[in-house]
């Protein structure tokens, strides 16, 4: 099996700082909206009573085995992070790993797109015992899959995402 993307991806994720600066918490937080807003579409489209943070590829093939040389490494390096970071980055690899088995996907946005850039632009994020989801020194309700449904698309152009902070 051809792991391009899966690679790719690894190599994106081995070069982000997660400790973060917080000079970009306004765009890393409408990134982690527009995630939830993405994973919303998915989970209504497969189905899926889970939202926002599932292995959206698991939906659609078993993964077990797909990427374990490249993830097992870069686990390692985000252990220290909070285990939904941890979980995200394994579920992206794997829907990494699912685009390149070219098995047929709903056309819909990529669901981890958003949050992946949302790292590379300062790192992880944590989930507090009261439903916030804290982003730098920002605190954001995880409200519902509903909610996420109505926000308007984000664009994820650099330029765009710059001008927000």
């Amino acid at each position: 099996m051809n792991e391009s993307a899966v690679r790719s991806l690894a190599q994106r994720f081995e070069i982000i700082e997660w400790s973060g600066d917080f000079s970009r918490t306004r765009s890393r937080v409408a990134l982690m909206r527009e995630f939830m807003r993405r994973s919303a579409i998915w989970a209504r489209q497969i189905n899926s009573r889970e939202w926002p943070f599932y292995d959206v590829a698991s939906h659609f093939a078993s993964l077990d085995d797909i990427g374990e040389e490249v993830s097992a490494p870069l686990m390692k390096s985000v252990e220290m992070q909070h285990p939904v970071v941890r979980d995200t980055v394994k579920w992206s690899l794997n829907f990494a790993a699912l685009r390149d088995s070219k098995i047929p996907l709903p056309d819909l946005p990529e669901p981890f797109a958003p949050l992946i850039l949302m790292y590379e632009r300062g790192g992880a994020f944590q989930l507090d015992g009261t439903g916030l989801i804290e982003i730098d020194a920002a605190a954001i309700p995880k409200g519902t899959a509903e909610q996420a449904l109505k926000r308007q698309p984000i664009s994820l152009d650099s330029k765009y995402l710059d001008s927000l902070d």
